[in-house]
């Protein structure tokens, strides 16, 4: 990733995929305060984390993808899934937060 277009094409896979997950996830979800706010079962709680799942694997395709789209190399794949890995992470600790009444 030495030369510039690798380097763009790889800082462009990164954002464009985090970005995309963050979107997807919202699209799927209402924010985490909302899920603390009424989720009133376990059921609902099951409803919440498979929207997640089912958002998180939409992401992860998506992020696949842009690389491959992106790429002259591995270099953007790998910075597009690590883009998506992030949002899913720090997103789903949210609401595994406030699933569990700690947010």
């Amino acid at each position: 990733m030495a030369d510039g277009n690798g380097s763009l094409r790889a800082a462009l896979a990164l954002s464009v995929s985090a970005l995309s997950a963050e979107h997807v996830i919202s699209a799927t979800l209402s924010s985490p305060w909302s899920v603390a706010k009424f989720t009133q079962s376990d059921e609902d709680k099951r409803l919440v984390w498979k929207l997640f799942t089912e958002a998180a694997v939409a992401s992860v395709i998506f992020a696949f993808v842009i690389g491959i789209m992106l790429d002259s190399d591995s270099h953007s794949l790998l910075a597009a899934l690590a883009g998506t890995f992030v949002i899913i992470a720090w997103v789903g600790w949210d609401y595994h937060r406030a699933l569990n009444g700690t947010l």
